[in-house]
C-alpha cells in the first residue's frame, strides 16, 4: 500500500511516499526548509510561510512522485496534517491534499501533527511496546503524552507558556546569535561550564505537573546583570559559553526530571522522545544515560524524522485508515477529531 504524506504545518512544506504492509519503509521524502526566509525576522513569519508553502507544494508532490517511480495514480490513501499549526499553512497543505483526493478518487485521511511526532519513532521502532509515555519537544509544544494504545492517548502536562524550541529562538534572537536557536544553542554550550551560572527549575503554584518556560527565556537575558557578572554578547566570549551552557543543560535537566516523575507515575514499558528539540546533542546523551539501566525502553526518534516531515505523517495517516477506514474525511469531522484526541488526564 502506498501512501503520500504532506505536511505543511508551520515552515517547512514536506511531501513524502511511504510503502506499507508487505514492506515497511519510506521510498521518497523531500521537505523545502523556509529557514532563510525567515532567518531575518528571528523567527516564523506566518503570511510568509503561507505563501511559500502555495508556491512550492505541487512541485514537490510532483517531484517526489517522479523519484519514487510512481504516479498518482498508484497512491492508495493521502494523510495530511490537520493541525496543529499556523492557519493559513495548515489550509494550504489540506486544500491541496483534499483537492488531489477528491480528483482522483484516493481515500483521505488527516491526522494530527503532534500525534504524528510520537508515530515518528515507529518508522524505524515497529516494536516499541505498549502503554507508554512521549515527550513531544517542538518550537511549538512541550507535552508529556500517555498512551495505552496508538488511538488510546491523554496529555499528563504541556506547558503553561512557551515551548521549549521557543525559548531556545527567542534567547537566540535577542543575543543576535542566528536562527534557529536550538542547533546554535546546542553547539555552543557544549563548549562552555555548565556549573558557573545556576537556573532555578520552575515550580506550578498551583501544583500542576505542567511546564513554565518563560522564566528560562528571563533568566537567561538577565541573569549575567543580576549577578553583577559582565558577559559579552560575543559568541567567542567563554563567560558568554558558559551563560549559555548552564541555560541549557538546566532546561535540559528540567526536561528529563519531569519525564522521570510521569514514567514513575505511571509505569509504561516505553518512553518515546520526538520533536524538533529532540535532536539535540545534549539532550540525546542526558536521557539515553538517565534510563540505559531502568525497565522502562527508551525510543529516540531518528534525527530526520524529529522536525516536521510527511514521513511521520503518512505512517500515521496509514494507521488512523486502518483503524477507522469508513470515516469521511471530507465533512466537519475533519477538525472534531483533534479536539477529541487529546483529553487531558484528571
Amino acid at each position: 500500500m502506498y501512501i503520500l504524506g504532506i505536511e505543511s504545518s508551520c515552515d517547512e512544506t514536506a511531501v513524502a511516499v511511504v510503502e506499507r504492509e508487505e514492506h515497511n519503509r519510506v521510498i521518497e521524502e523531500q521537505i523545502k526548509s523556509q529557514v532563510p526566509l525567515h532567518a531575518k525576522y528571528g523567527g516564523v513569519v506566518p503570511e510568509i510561510a503561507s505563501r511559500n508553502h502555495y508556491e512550492v507544494i505541487d512541485y514537490l508532490a510532483q517531484s517526489v512522485l517522479e523519484k519514487a517511480g510512481l504516479t498518482i495514480h498508484a497512491i492508495d490513501l493521502i494523510a495530511v496534517t490537520q493541525g496543529p499549526g499556523l492557519m493559513g499553512s495548515l489550509l494550504v497543505g489540506l486544500s491541496f491534499a483534499k483537492g488531489l483526493a477528491f480528483a482522483h478518487k484516493i481515500p483521505l485521511a488527516a491526522v494530527d501533527h503532534i500525534h504524528a511526532h510520537i508515530e515518528s519513532a515507529f518508522i524505524d521502532n515497529p516494536d516499541i511496546r505498549y502503554p507508554l509515555v512521549a515527550l513531544v519537544v517542538s518550537g511549538g509544544h512541550t507535552t508529556l503524552f500517555y498512551q495505552e494504545s496508538r488511538f488510546n492517548i491523554q496529555v499528563l502536562s504541556k506547558t503553561r507558556d512557551d515551548a521549549v524550541g521557543e525559548v531556545l529562538d527567542k534567547v537566540a534572537k535577542f543575543y543576535g546569535l542566528g536562527y534557529p536557536g536550538g542547533p546554535i544553542l546546542d553547539e555552543l554550550s557544549k563548549k562552555g561550564d555548565k556549573d558557573r551560572f545556576k537556573f532555578t527549575f520552575p515550580r506550578m503554584t498551583d501544583g500542576s505537573d505542567d511546564f513554565s518556560f518563560s522564566g528560562y527565556k528571563t533568566a537567561a537575558i538577565r541573569h549575567p546583570a543580576a549577578a553583577g557578572k559582565s558577559v559579552d554578547i560575543n559568541p567567542g566570549d567563554q563567560t558568554f559559553k558558559d551563560l549559555m551552557a548552564s541555560f541549557f543543560n538546566s532546561m535540559v535537566d528540567y526536561l528529563l526530571i519531569k519525564t522521570r516523575a510521569a514514567v514513575e507515575k505511571t509505569t509504561p514499558k516505553s518512553l518515546i522522545v520526538a520533536g524538533g528539540v529532540s535532536r539535540s546533542s545534549l539532550l540525546r546523551e542526558k536521557f539515553t544515560q538517565a534510563f540505559k539501566d531502568t525497565p522502562v525502553e527508551l525510543y529516540l526518534s531518528s534525527p530526520g524524522y524529529c522536525t516536521d516531515n510527511a514521513a511521520m505523517i503518512a505512517w500515521l495517516g496509514y494507521e488512523k485508515f486502518r483503524a477507522m477506514p469508513n470515516i469521511n474525511y471530507f465533512d466537519s469531522h475533519l477538525n472534531s477529531y483533534s479536539r477529541a484526541l487529546f483529553k487531558r488526564r484528571i
